[in-house]
């Protein structure tokens, strides 16, 4: 892997584990205050809710990268080895497509959000600044995708015909 890129997912793992090192401590203080002092931050419960959706997206990105989310292994664990990477190929850049879509649907409505000049309720920043994560993370979750399939298809050719 390029320098680059080894730069950019230590930096992605790194934030991973910044901001929730962050929440819990921000939600461990939060409860305290809250049952200990009766007493809460107006802002506290729409801050971590947006750090839950940029942490949700970016732990995505990172599980992608791992390949840590679920599947369905019953259907290729059985082929030959061509066949198993193929469908491999096939179900990642299926995934890929879809997050191409995400990314798209995520752009209009960070437009209209942008362009309504709505603001969150406690923070009183710009709507549209929550939603940024869904798709930068989908760019990468995409591209991971991608390049999962293009590895699959790589090694699904390097068998012999023999091995469908």
């Amino acid at each position: 892997m390029p320098k680059i890129g080894r730069i950019l997912n230590n930096i992605e793992e790194l934030l991973l584990g910044l901001t929730l090192l962050g929440l819990a401590i921000f939600v461990f203080v939060q409860v305290v205050l809250r049952y200990g002092f009766h007493f809460a931050f107006s802002w506290a419960q729409e801050l971590g809710r947006y750090l839950t959706i940029f942490l949700t997206f970016l732990g995505a990105s990172l599980g992608v990268k791992y390949g840590t989310h679920f599947s369905m292994e019953a259907m290729v664990k059985y082929l030959p080895p061509r066949s198993s990477h193929l469908i491999r190929a096939l179900a990642n850049f299926l995934c890929g497509v879809f997050f191409i879509f995400i990314i798209y649907f995520a752009v209009v409505q960070i437009q209209k959000l942008h362009r309504y000049g709505a603001r969150t309720a406690t923070l009183h920043v710009p709507m549209y600044i929550p939603y940024i994560p869904i798709p930068l993370f989908s760019c990468t979750i995409s591209m991971r995708f991608f390049h999962a399939a293009y590895s699959h298809a790589r090694e699904a050719f390097r068998h012999g015909p023999g091995d469908l």
